[in-house]
């Protein structure tokens, strides 16, 4: 014992604590790693529209180190008669405060409830030492017993160690064990309490000590606490005004803070703006869309940083990510990681579906025209309203053909265009469907139309006028002057072809209105020559004449018989 007392007086200056004090106790820091720090980030709206916004919380949920490390705490208070007025008055504020500490930081609320295992109880001494409350969770019980106590008697303290010690002999075997003991005078009765004192550390009990009043007995305080010394389990009070303040220390030292000096870095997705940042404890700051919240400290407790984020619609939609980013530091080095929630982005135009992909069009009846009609969805799938659409035809016959639309709420809109007729508008149309996206780059589909001619020409084969016999041809057309017609709705100027029915011959191709002179000569060589008058050609044949024309695109009609006319009578 000697050699402690000896250890402990060396180079050792008595340590003052004024009321003002209010920086928190040397071993504070060190032992701060104790506590726990967890994070999460959440939305406010899982799915948003177009250029929306989402509320967004980032939540650190902190626990002290009691919070997570249940401890029993026993408070062995001096109540002998050098006690009485103000310094029992002081001691029983300052140890009600000290309880106050305990039932917040073990659930982060000062309700009464000393939680997660957490105890604090209660002996007293003067010339005996007496338990006034067992170790209970019950902050108000604990309390009332300190405000029952009244000073007068001797001062016992081997028996105020050994009585404390009982009550933390029984208690939770997992939970640690911690003795805070005030006096304010030397033993008169009871003997040396270093002894006791010894078995209480040796027992794993971590003693606090206060000495109230005079310096003449604080070297015997320091040998009953527990290493390290001064400022760190001893302390000394000149007067009872002190005692708020040192239990405040204690009562730190024991909580130990989840965290100091923490900061949180949350940068923000470049598809949002942010605005309304605000913080339920410490303070925020933003640059851009980095909002940077810091915080002296962590008890037990959860806080928060809310802001707004507003989607950008020239980013485009989708599933974004809002804080692609959170960064996390403290003193105490707590590693601390963030979800990463994302929302659905409605309604921003990103794709256009233009149809028919391809299609084919009959000009052979005239009055075609096509019609194609353009899609424009967001990001999933649905459609987009109110999106304008530019249509042009970027080749083909119908090149330059244009129109605009909007799309209605089926995101639907079309474009109709009426085909050249004629055999400038046999071909192939590009057609192009355009809108442009909110970042200003165009969105565009292509499709295709094919305008054909399958249609053959109308053929005939009309008998005509006799030139040297008069106008108007005989009803049975003995002379055998016929002339050849034929119309096309595409192909003005189809071909008309005369073939022997007795023979492989083949004359043409002549052009509409073509008259010519048919004579049937069974034996003589099918041929072909020029006519008299306004008739064009005399053809002889050895049967008679299938008649029929052909257009550009390779379309034949049926052919038509052309009789030869009856022999001369």
């Amino acid at each position: 014992m000697e050699a402690r007392k000896l250890r402990r007086r060396a180079g050792i200056t008595v340590v003052t604590l004024v009321a003002a004090m209010t920086v928190p106790f040397a071993g504070q820091a060190g032992a701060a790693a104790d506590g726990t720090v967890t994070g999460d980030k959440s939305l406010g709206a899982t799915d948003i529209q177009c250029g929306g916004s989402v509320p967004v919380t980032v939540t650190l949920t902190a626990a002290t180190g009691i919070a997570g490390n249940p401890a029993d705490i026993e408070l062995v208070l001096d109540r002998s008669g050098s006690m009485q007025g103000q310094p029992i008055a002081d001691l029983k504020a300052a140890a009600k405060s000290f309880v106050d500490i305990i039932d917040q930081a073990t659930d982060g609320s000062l309700n009464g409830v000393i939680a997660n295992g957490s105890r604090v109880g209660v002996t007293s001494f003067a010339a005996g030492a007496s338990v006034d409350v067992g170790l209970t969770g019950d902050a108000a019980a604990v309390k009332s017993a300190i405000d029952s106590l009244s000073a007068g008697g001797n001062t016992n303290h081997s028996d105020a160690f050994t009585t404390g010690q009982s009550q933390l002999a029984g208690s939770v075997p997992g939970n640690a064990k911690k003795m805070i003991i005030i006096t304010d005078g030397e033993t008169t009765v009871g003997g040396d309490a270093s002894p006791a004192a010894a078995a209480v550390r040796a027992a794993g009990t971590e003693v606090f000590g206060i000495g109230l009043g005079t310096t003449g007995f604080q070297d015997e305080i320091r040998d009953w606490t527990t290493d390290p010394d001064d400022g760190v389990h001893y302390f000394f009070a000149p007067d009872s005004t002190q005692l708020q303040q040192i239990f405040a220390n204690i009562g730190a030292a024991i909580v130990v803070p989840a965290a100091t000096g923490v900061k949180v870095v949350d940068t923000v997705g470049a598809a949002f703006s942010v605005s309304g940042a605000a913080v339920s404890k410490g303070s925020v700051s933003q640059s851009g869309n980095q909002l940077t919240w810091t915080l002296g400290e962590l008890r037990t407790e959860s806080v928060t940083l809310t802001f707004t984020a507003t989607h950008l619609p020239a980013a485009g939609g989708g599933t974004l990510a809002v804080n692609p980013a959170v960064a996390y530091s403290d003193t105490e080095g707590h590693a601390v990681a963030f979800p990463n929630p994302t929302v659905k982005v409605h309604g921003c135009a990103a794709h256009i579906d233009v149809e028919p992909e391809h299609a084919v069009n009959e000009l052979g009846t005239p009055g075609q025209t096509h019609t194609v009609t353009a899609k424009v969805t967001d990001d999933f799938g649905d459609p987009v309203p109110g999106t304008g659409v530019a249509f042009s035809v970027l080749s083909g016959p119908n090149t330059g053909a244009a129109g605009n639309g909007r799309t209605a709420a089926d995101g639907l809109t079309d474009f109709t265009y009426p085909g050249t007729q004629g055999l400038a508008g046999l071909g192939t149309d590009t057609i192009r469907g355009c809108f442009t996206h909110a970042n200003g780059t165009e969105v565009c589909d292509d499709v295709t139309k094919d305008w054909v001619d399958t249609t053959p020409p109308v053929v005939t084969c009309t008998p005509t006028n006799n030139p040297s016999g008069g106008n108007v041809p005989p009803a049975n057309n003995e002379d055998g002057f016929y002339r050849l017609s034929a119309t096309d709705a595409v192909d003005p100027n189809p071909r008309i072809y005369v073939r022997d029915t007795a023979s492989t011959a083949v004359f043409g191709g002549f052009p509409s209105g073509t008259k010519i002179k048919l004579v049937q000569a069974p034996g003589a060589t099918p041929a072909q020559k020029p006519g008299t008058g306004d008739i064009d050609w005399k053809i002889t044949i050895k049967g008679d004449a299938l008649v029929s024309a052909k257009d550009a695109s390779g379309n034949e009609s049926a052919p038509v018989r052309c009789n030869v006319p009856p022999p001369p009578k």
